[in-house]
């Protein structure tokens, strides 16, 4: 048995886990000396916006009254939900709010939609993926408010598959042809240059720039370069840009030797090593990890990581989140599929959908009713389904809910995850565990009074696990085993 003095030895460090994100609405924050400097660097995508306030990767920050959009200053109220954007911080001592001392958005590509099917635009030749996650204009039509032939800009960060994952599509007045994207310096000569579209992007994910539209390189332009290609006519065949102008721009996500965070769609590379957003991410042994283990670091994860940038760029991560960390593991249910393939189910009681972005291990139009499934995914938009981010059969009919706690009743020992109850009560003697290590291996045990002081609703992911099928009745999940993942 535990002594009162290990079991509050335990909480505090449960309570200092460093947070991949907090709350999800903005806040006050607190009000730092005149004259500061920034402490913490952003790299991100704004999941809240309210007048001078946003959140983005999980820090609220209060906004200045003028930002950087496209390089020119505008009032912060440009700003919207769904925005790609860097930030310069000075954070209170949690590190998860403080002042933005400086906001700067840039789209990731600009130009006319040369066609466009369930989930995906074509804008000059670039692949935009669409997820439940995108923003738009209307976010109410979604997809459907946008058609070939109209101009729009995308803000997003590269993908596993050369091309975008869109983060907001705004529609651009106009009909002219001018084409604008963003990219990496390669094969640099006098008359042009292969511009890439993520530092380890493929051949097949690549442009070729020349100066037949009138642009002349910019002085110090070397092979590496963050760019910003524009052309006043469309991309030709062969993915082919007849530049009008070139503007280097600022890739780095933060300063060298600060607190930076980034946050994207993993490009390439093991957990050990990987390209997010752009940056090049190590881990070590000391890096702590959320939501999942370093074996499900592939590529097409998302994830934010946490860190130290060094001279050259590269963030030494001290903690890694991964942002799809929901995961269903029960009977299919309510089963409906497309003409496309992708389908509609339910598992304990959860909403899930399939959709272009799922890795389909088993497709849903090879399931049937009570097929013993396992999904990984994000919540959608309602908070309440999942988007699946993988799909795979699986023998164990021991039904599993994990994700982001909404809410949480102590006394009746009940937690909320993905709109289900979790009853906790009746979890035997050992089986609440503190975060598990990189290993997969669980924490430690805890007493139910210290397990419920950990959970934060809207910071703290878990694992709740039943006995059997039987320990599933819509909406409640008589739990065997629950464990805390660390916070979001």
């Amino acid at each position: 048995m535990k002594t009162s003095a290990s079991r509050s030895l335990l909480l505090a460090t449960l309570m200092l886990l460093s947070a991949c994100g907090g709350s999800s609405t903005p806040s006050t924050p607190a009000s730092p000396p005149v004259g500061v400097t920034p402490n913490l660097f952003l790299k991100g995508t704004i999941t809240a916006k309210t007048v001078g306030q946003m959140v983005v990767n999980g820090v609220t920050v209060s906004t200045p009254a003028t930002v950087k959009i496209e390089g020119v200053e505008k009032p912060e109220s440009d700003l919207s939900q769904g925005m790609e954007v860097r930030v310069k911080v000075h954070a209170d001592a949690s590190g998860r709010h403080g002042e933005g001392l400086e906001v700067e958005f840039e789209d990731a590509v600009k130009g006319k939609v040369e066609a466009k099917d369930a989930s995906t635009l074509s804008v000059g030749g670039q692949t935009v993926r669409i997820d439940d996650s995108t923003h738009f204009e209307d976010d109410t039509a979604r997809l459907a408010s946008v058609s070939p032939g109209e101009r729009v800009r995308v803000s997003g960060v590269p993908d596993d598959r050369g091309g975008l994952r869109a983060t907001r599509i705004d529609k651009v007045a106009g009909t002219s042809d001018d084409f604008e994207v963003k990219g990496i310096v390669s094969g640099l000569t006098a008359s042009g240059f292969t511009l890439k579209t993520s530092p380890d992007a493929g051949a097949a994910d690549t442009y070729t720039v020349n100066l037949l539209g009138g642009a002349t390189l910019p002085a110090g332009l070397a092979d590496g370069n963050l760019v910003e290609v524009r052309s006043l006519k469309p991309v030709q065949a062969g993915k082919v840009i007849e530049a009008s102008a070139i503007v280097i721009e600022d890739g780095l996500p933060g300063q060298a030797g600060s607190e930076t965070e980034v946050e994207g769609i993993v490009t390439s590379g093991t957990s050990a090593s990987f390209v997010l957003a752009g940056t090049t991410v190590t881990t070590s042994a000391s890096t702590s990890w959320t939501g999942g283990l370093p074996g499900d670091l592939l590529p097409g994860a998302k994830v934010e990581a946490e860190g130290t940038l060094d001279a050259s760029g590269v963030l030494a991560a001290h903690k890694v989140c991964f942002k799809a960390s929901s995961l269903l593991q029960g009977a299919v249910g309510a089963l409906s599929v497309d003409a496309s393939g992708f389908g509609t189910f339910t598992v304990n009681g959860v909403t899930v959908r399939s959709d272009a972005l799922t890795e389909q291990r088993d497709a849903a139009a090879s399931l049937a009713a009570g097929d013993l499934v396992e999904v990984h995914g994000a919540p959608g938009r309602d908070g309440a389904s999942l988007v699946a981010t993988r799909l795979q059969r699986t023998n164990d009919d021991r039904p599993v809910i994990r994700g982001l706690v909404s809410a949480k009743d102590a006394a009746a020992g009940t937690l909320t995850v993905l709109g289900k109850t979790i009853d906790v009560g009746s979890v035997e003697t050992g089986g609440l565990h503190a975060h598990s290590d990189a290993s997969g291996t669980s924490g430690s045990s805890m007493p139910a009074a210290d397990f419920f002081a950990a959970v934060t609703p809207g910071q703290t992911v878990v694992k709740a696990r039943g006995k059997d099928a039987a320990a599933f009745v819509d909406p409640v999940l008589t739990a065997k085993e629950v464990e805390l993942e660390g916070d979001r």
